[in-house]
């Protein structure tokens, strides 16, 4: 929990937004109680914070992404997120949130939110992954690849990889997505469903070899179903 709070420490201050001295106790509070899963407690924090520094855009952004988490209505979403802006000036961390707020709103919208955040901080994993994540479901395979060749290989989750290689594989871009699935076996070598994955790529290709010794690998991870695995062709 300290790493994660020293990493939104770090981003606020990187952002130029006031320095650590400056921090008020009750915004340390309501950070604690998001990371401990209170965030309707937090909530009524920062909306003190709101009311009490109506200067600091910080508490404006703070107070309407713990609200996106919240699910709370659009318009006490908006209102903080406008207030924000207006006190924020080019800070990434709120085109990341209105971002975040747009996806269920306006997907074009949102994703210029996100370009603009990476545009600001081009290493802000969060963001390269939301962005690659909406390019992807738009079918924007140029984009979607740009953004995920951006984000480090220790930070890609296998949802992340897994929606990259849909889109691959719909592009027929198979030799990338053999490499991406390859990934995801070498560094989960006993789960079975990207072995299968896997396999149904080889299938796919026509590389009979490959789908072979992928095979072998399922029944040995599970001998029981030796039986009623379907039989290469």
């Amino acid at each position: 929990m300290k790493t994660k709070y020293l990493c939104i420490i770090s981003l606020l201050l990187a952002g130029g937004i006031l320095s650590a001295s400056e921090l008020p106790p009750e915004y340390i509070k309501a950070i604690s109680l998001i990371e401990t899963g209170r965030r309707s407690d937090a909530s009524a924090v920062l909306k003190t914070l709101t009311d009490k520094y109506p200067e600091w855009g910080l508490f404006y952004l703070e107070y309407a992404a713990n609200c996106i988490y919240l699910e709370c209505p659009d318009d006490e979403i908006e209102k903080n997120l406008e207030k924000a802006q207006k006190l924020l000036v080019d800070n990434p961390r709120f085109y990341f949130y209105r971002g975040l707020f747009l996806e269920h709103k306006n997907t074009d919208e949102a994703l210029k939110s996100y370009d603009k955040a990476i545009s600001l901080k081009p290493d802000y994993t969060d963001v390269l992954i939301r962005a690659c994540m909406l390019y992807a479901e738009k079918n924007d395979f140029k984009s979607a690849i740009s953004y995920y060749d951006s984000v480090p290989a220790d930070k890609r989750n296998s949802a992340l990889v897994l929606k990259i290689i849909n889109l691959l594989v719909q592009n027929k871009s198979y030799g990338r997505a053999e490499k991406e699935l390859l990934w995801l076996v070498r560094n989960h070598p006993l789960n079975e469903l990207y072995l299968r994955r896997l396999l149904e790529l080889y299938d796919l290709t026509g590389n009979k070899d490959k789908a072979k010794e992928v095979l072998k690998r399922l029944q040995t991870l599970n001998p029981e179903k030796k039986k009623i695995m379907r039989p290469l062709k």
